[in-house]
């Protein structure tokens, strides 16, 4: 299988699993998909959504974990509450609720904001899967051959080029 039939086949089954999942009635907020699930460039069965959720709450966040595990069997889960000096950045606004969440085949990243502010995470992947076909398999190349890849270096890197 060529990396671009791969790339569209977990795509599917990404769009499958984000259905399952049903996150708008799991969370009180509005799930964004965001990541290669949203620019099509999969190379792993990794799934990323975020959330602004200004008015969320540990036992918020952590009873809908709750939900989507009668929905899916959660092998794992491993849950941060990243706000103030835990923050992953030195900004306020990057406070979050964050949680990875494991299956038997698929990792699932939820970002909880609690501050909404404009990200890049959707303009992003939108302008990466505008890309050109030599762009785009460019990138499942290098995202393939690379496990300790930033995506967002290659992005950038193959669409400057």
């Amino acid at each position: 299988m060529s990396l671009v039939e791969q790339a569209h086949a977990l795509q599917v089954e990404a769009q499958e699993l984000y259905q399952l999942l049903d996150l708008g009635t799991a969370f009180p907020w509005q799930p964004v998909l965001i990541g290669s699930a949203l620019s099509g460039l999969m190379v792993d069965r990794d799934l990323d959504v975020m959330f602004d959720a200004p008015d969320a709450t540990t036992a918020t966040v952590l009873s809908g974990l709750v939900t989507l595990n009668g929905r899916v069997e959660l092998r794992s889960v491993d849950f941060r509450d990243e706000r103030g000096e835990r923050r992953p950045t030195p900004a306020v606004t990057d406070e979050r609720f964050y949680a990875v969440l494991h299956t038997d085949a698929w990792k699932i990243d939820l970002t909880f904001w609690l501050h909404v502010v404009e990200r890049p995470h959707v303009a992003d992947a939108l302008r990466v899967r505008n890309a050109t076909d030599e762009q785009r398999l460019e990138i499942l190349r290098r995202k393939d051959k690379d496990n300790e890849r930033d995506s967002s270096a290659i992005y950038a890197a193959v669409l400057q080029e």
